[in-house]
């Protein structure tokens, strides 16, 4: 880490700060206006298009609380139950609605694009922290927007609040600012269960900076603070229904549960020997073998570029396992891995940042339509969780 002490850079400035918010925001509003665009030719409204999948199960949350019981099907395996959902993102969502009078629905999309700027933001000062000179910063920030599952950025989901606690985690952790990174994480926690990857970088990081006796007692409180978050959470949902354990119960209805890569090999298997191909599957089925196998190729670059700090390979590594570890929905792959894909993105935003400006604005624009045009297909037409 001693390398990266060196190549940390000040914070962005205001203005280099507000450019990076504003690309993101741009970007997503062009893909947004696109999803409005089909949606409404489709026949459907913007509150019945904000209410799908995992977007309504946040919003009944915020307007109604967690279910009190655990209901079970006949063979013993528990209903789908929003007990599964953290608590950050509808407490956001409730609060953001109760201080503006906005309906829920409208209140999740305000919660969603701040935490997302917020995100970008970091997102850019993450790149700046590594070396990386602005032109770079905006690219990664940008390649971001624009990603084919940037959609969860936009609608009642968790992932822009989930991205800004991890990309911020990540700039304190590569600036060894151990309490902030700490704090960050215990944040991260009460957003997502993939948290723990997050958590384990940390606890790696300020591990072995506290056993060179580095950095006196704050890589030790980092240690002591980073798990609180998801403990709390876990232990919050589980009071819901009067048993320690009733979010890993929740849990198991949604196929969440760690099986070492079983159900996701299967899932490549069909896929690879062209088999189940739906008609409204195949092209997410092409989007989640890309996923898997181009994630796996950017984690081996990651750990090949020195200029690439190891707690963020760490991280990559880990949301990788997770992600090929539970089996879940297969078609929600792509989204699992869209918080941890800007540092994949340091790859390519380099050299990107180099190309002229006129081309990288039609790259994004174009990318933006294409974004929002996939968007429609994943959260309108398309069954199955995107």
């Amino acid at each position: 880490m001693s390398v990266v002490r060196r190549l940390v850079s000040t914070r962005p400035a205001y203005r280099e700060a507000a450019v990076a918010a504003a690309v993101q925001l741009s970007v997503a509003a062009l893909g947004f206006t696109v999803l409005l665009v089909v949606n409404h030719h489709l026949g459907h409204g913007v509150r019945w298009l904000l209410y799908r999948w995992d977007s309504g199960h946040y919003l009944h949350v915020a307007e109604r609380g967690y279910p009190s019981a655990l209901l079970y099907r006949p063979d013993g395996t528990p209903e789908y139950n929003r007990l599964a959902f953290f608590p950050l993102v509808p407490a956001l969502i409730r609060g953001v609605h109760l201080v503006s009078g906005l309906p829920h629905a409208y209140a999740g999309v305000l919660v969603s694009w701040c935490a997302a700027a917020v995100a970008a933001v970091g997102v850019y000062a993450l790149v700046r922290s590594l070396g990386g000179r602005p032109g770079a910063g905006y690219a990664c920030v940008a390649l971001w927007a624009c990603c084919p599952y940037a959609f969860a950025l936009w609608v009642p989901y968790s992932e822009a609040v989930f991205s800004a606690f991890l990309v911020w985690a990540l700039v304190a952790l590569v600036r060894e600012r151990w309490l902030a990174a700490g704090v960050l994480c215990a944040f991260a926690g009460t957003v997502r269960p993939t948290a723990t990857v997050l958590i384990a970088a940390l606890l790696a990081a300020a591990g072995w900076a506290a056993l060179r006796r580095r950095d006196g007692w704050r890589p030790w409180a980092a240690l002591a603070v980073a798990p609180l978050g998801l403990l709390v959470s876990w232990l919050f949902l589980g009071s819901r229904v009067g048993r320690w354990d009733g979010w890993f119960e929740a849990e198991r209805a949604w196929g969440q549960s760690f099986d070492f890569g079983v159900g996701t090999l299967g899932v490549l298997r069909r896929i690879l020997l062209y088999r189940d191909l739906g008609a409204a599957g195949d092209v997410r089925q092409v989007g989640v073998l890309a996923v898997v196998l181009l994630t796996a190729a950017g984690v081996l670059a990651l750990a090949l570029d020195r200029r690439v700090p190891w707690p963020l390979v760490v991280v990559v590594a880990g949301a990788w396992l997770l992600m090929v570890g539970t089996p879940g929905s297969p078609f929600s792959k792509p989204r699992f891995m869209l918080p941890f894909l800007p540092v994949l993105l340091l790859l390519v935003a380099r050299p990107l940042g180099r190309v002229p400006l006129g081309v990288r604005v039609c790259l994004y624009g174009g990318g933006a339509v294409v974004s929002g045009w996939y968007a429609a297909g994943l959260l309108v037409l398309f069954d199955g969780s995107p």
